[in-house]
């Protein structure tokens, strides 16, 4: 089983603001862009690896939303963490990246527990 920190999500008032900030003062290179029928979404990675996902929402809550987590096998994930007693926000859900879940760790930090298509692994991974 393997899980690994890609991207922490947050929801931001200004994507356009946010992008610039995180590409020309921080040194982000946007990864790709995805507008969505209320909102957009544009992936920023760091120059070391890891990056943000920022999103604009309107009705989300202006914030970290998540902490984004790529695993190889969701559902092996989810049967150690089932078996950890462990709760789920919601159900698996299909993305145009793959599946996704959504855990609360002991603190409530939520966690978006990602296994990536094929495609988007060759691609972006």
């Amino acid at each position: 089983m393997r899980i690994s920190v890609k991207y922490s999500t947050m929801i931001v008032k200004c994507l356009e603001e946010s992008v610039r900030f995180y590409r020309d003062i921080l040194g982000f290179e946007e990864g790709y862009h995805v507008d969505l029928p209320a909102g957009a979404i544009t992936i920023m990675n760091s120059p070391e690896g890891s990056g943000v996902e920022l999103i604009e929402a309107p009705g989300f809550e202006i914030g970290l939303y998540s902490v984004g987590t790529d695993v190889d096998d969701l559902d092996e994930v989810i049967g150690k963490l089932e078996k950890a007693g462990c709760a789920f926000e919601g159900e698996i859900a299909e993305t145009t990246v793959g599946r996704q879940i959504f855990i609360k760790d002991p603190n409530g930090v939520r966690l978006c527990l990602i296994e990536h298509s094929d495609a988007y692994r060759e691609k972006y991974l």
